[in-house]
């Protein structure tokens, strides 16, 4: 058990196991990388490595055992998605004011998650007053106390500036782990104070033989398709919804095709309507619509290097490709873009997709 069962990013790993076996730890660290490549799932891992009862027997250095009480006490938020909803339904039960209370998961004394949480998913300006006066008490174990800060691009101004204090005279007993897909969205501050590890999508390959051992998907064909559709991501891999994802993909290339045809809307309302009807969150049909332009571009412009994402359906992308050409996936980029401006808005989901489709016919341009 330990850091060598981390999949992937081993420069990543070897530099973190270097800070620790020098004592030189910093501060601050921010993991950059992809959503599901494994960034909190390492952070995990140098908490129950900092804790690890058992760590001075192992024969590998800066190691953990993964069983002894703190381990297992660490463990518990290993699937922080679990966790950080049980919080949410503790502290909903809890008070009828649930959002004046920062969410804060900690099984472990010294171990404290503070994710992004409420309707919004945001980081709570609450959790950034709660990290600066939790930083005054020292450790209970007498090693470091750790804070894990899960997609901390996630968070407006004043939960920015409330964390940003906390880095500037940060404890030496404490470490504050920073993950983020999006490091241009935090503020040049908070990136100026942390020390950045950076992490890389996976060979498909890889992840398909992640797959295999966690006992994923029914074959061959499906851990493949997972792989391709999470861009070399085995966390996201694993915890794809497949057939949703496939069925939301057929929808909005519906919308896609009448969008760029330009003749009847009513099959572009409807689908859009079944969207907005089941609530797709606009963040989740970007990702989507995004996947099919790059693949669209890919095909249009013969460009080499990483094969499509969504290869189960090419003749599909190639009619796309032919209809759309390379001007006209850059419009509709642009229009994703403003899509994008909407999710920061909370405009529904449904008017988002038509506006977006209806600006793709023939002779319309973007704003």
């Amino acid at each position: 058990m330990g850091f060598e069962q981390f999949i992937g990013n081993r420069k990543a790993v070897d530099l973190l196991r270097g800070m620790m076996a020098r004592d030189r730890l910093p501060h601050a660290l921010l993991f950059c990388g992809p959503a599901g490549i494994g960034k909190y799932t390492l952070a995990q891992m140098l908490a129950k490595s900092l804790h690890c009862l058992e760590r001075e027997n192992l024969e590998r250095e800066n190691g953990f055992c993964g069983h002894c009480r703190n381990c297992s006490m660490i463990a518990l938020e290993d699937d922080r998605w679990a966790a950080v909803e049980q919080a949410e339904d503790e502290r909903e039960h809890a008070t009828k004011r649930p959002r004046e209370i920062p969410l804060v998961v900690q099984n472990h004394p010294d171990v404290v998650l503070l994710a992004p949480n409420g309707p919004l998913r945001l980081f709570q300006i609450e959790q950034g007053r709660y990290i600066k006066e939790a930083l005054t008490f020292v450790p209970a174990g007498g090693r470091k106390k750790i804070f894990l800060l899960p997609d901390a691009d996630r968070m407006d101004a004043a939960a920015a500036n409330s964390l940003l204090k906390s880095l500037e005279e940060p404890p030496p007993h404490a470490v504050l782990v920073l993950t983020t897909s999006r490091e241009a969205a935090l503020l040049p501050t908070i990136r100026s104070r942390s020390v950045p590890l950076w992490f890389a999508p996976l060979p498909r390959p890889e992840v398909a033989a992640f797959l295999e051992r966690a006992g994923v998907g029914r074959d061959e064909e499906e851990r493949n398709l997972r792989a391709a559709v999470a861009q070399g991501c085995p966390g996201r891999a694993a915890r794809l919804d497949l057939d949703h994802y496939l069925s939301v993909r057929e929808s909005l290339l519906t919308i896609l095709r009448t969008g760029v045809e330009g003749r009847s809307f009513a099959e572009l309302f409807a689908e859009a309507q079944k969207l907005g009807r089941a609530k797709e969150g606009l963040e989740n049909l970007l990702e989507v619509l995004y996947s099919l332009l790059q693949d669209i571009l890919h095909i249009g412009t013969r460009a080499d290097g990483e094969p499509l994402r969504n290869a189960d359906r090419p003749k599909t992308l190639m009619e796309a490709a032919r209809t759309l050409g390379v001007e006209r996936v850059a419009q509709a980029a642009a229009a994703l873009r403003n899509m994008e401006k909407n999710l920061r808005r909370n405009v529904p989901a449904q008017i988002s997709l038509e506006a977006f489709a209806i600006g793709l016919g023939p002779g319309r341009r973007t704003p």
